[in-house]
């Protein structure tokens, strides 16, 4: 791999330093650059070993991401209710961290999130009206799974029980509806 370019240093300094995500554009614009090689550059940086995720609020590198616990929440539902699942997860104080299916062919897809509030909820599904994206749930049926962050167990109790009563199915393992990551 060759050594970094004095731009793609500087753009990784920027987000090692940034507490929240960074739009694509605002990268663009603080470089003198287009999106398009702001785009080039994460390339390359992630292709030297940076964790660096793309979400729907911009680019993150992974050492802004805090250490609570996480789990994996193994769901089933209809499209038309993405918005009422996230945001009983955000309102029960979860962060959405992600969305993962796993695909016959090409096997597990991950679309990164980072959603914890309502306002992030409704961006999000307004971006997935606004692009006509389908979700990454269509490709398996409604199945699929969020990694979530929280700082309490019963925060994801209350989530899960209103998960629950909303008629959205939880996969169950055994008698838990979650896998446990860490």
């Amino acid at each position: 791999m060759p050594p970094l370019t004095n731009r793609q240093a500087a753009l990784l300094e920027l987000l090692v330093n940034a507490t929240a995500p960074i739009p694509g554009q605002a990268l663009a614009d603080e470089l003198g650059v287009t999106r398009q090689v702001i785009v080039h550059d994460i390339a390359l940086l992630r292709a030297a070993g940076q964790r660096i995720f793309a979400t729907p609020k911009g680019y993150l590198i992974e050492s802004v991401l805090p250490a609570n616990k996480q789990t994996v929440l193994a769901v089933s539902h209809t499209p038309e209710q993405t918005e009422a699942e996230l945001c009983i997860l955000v309102d029960c104080g979860l962060r959405v961290l992600d969305v993962r299916v796993e695909h016959p062919v090409y096997g597990e897809l991950v679309g990164n999130l980072l959603l914890s509030s309502r306002r992030d909820v409704d961006l999000f599904m307004q971006r997935i009206r606004t692009e006509q994206a389908p979700l990454l749930s269509t490709l398996t049926g409604g199945y699929h799974y969020h990694r979530v962050e929280y700082q309490e167990d019963e925060q994801l109790h209350a989530a899960i029980h209103q998960l629950t009563q909303a008629g959205i199915q939880l996969l169950t393992n055994g008698e838990l509806p979650i896998v446990p990551e860490r």
